[in-house]
């Protein structure tokens, strides 16, 4: 049963990190949309039933959110003419998809990551 654990250790892991990178200058709007995206996303994934995972995907997936969800609004504003002038309005939907895909997304690239590293320490 992977609600209780993901609730709880997503609800511990919004209070642990907010105000402290909040502090260190993330968007605190865009975190923790970032934080709640990631918690209903880890309670309907059947690979975390444990806490320190559940803990895990939620900090990761709201610090990713709180960090690079305004530098992306940016340079989308910035890249797209038609969205010129909306970097702060597309923070919070970029947020969202950041909060939502990152659970999924960053133990992907981490296994690729070290199946590539471990490709290039047998040819070596």
């Amino acid at each position: 049963m992977t609600e209780p654990t993901s609730a709880t250790a997503g609800a511990y892991a919004g209070a642990v990190t907010a105000l402290p990178l909040a502090i260190f200058g993330a968007a605190t709007d865009a975190l923790c949309l970032g934080l709640f995206a990631a918690l209903l996303v880890t309670i309907w994934m059947p690979t975390i039933s444990t806490r320190i995972r559940a803990f895990s995907a939620v900090l990761l997936s709201g610090v990713a959110a709180g960090y690079c969800a305004p530098v992306l609004a940016a340079v989308a504003a910035a890249q797209v003419t038609s969205l010129a002038g909306t970097g702060d309005t597309l923070r919070m939907p970029i947020a969202l998809l950041i909060g939502l895909a990152a659970p999924t997304a960053i133990p992907v690239a981490l296994t690729a990551f070290s199946a590539w590293i471990g490709k290039r320490g047998d040819a070596a």
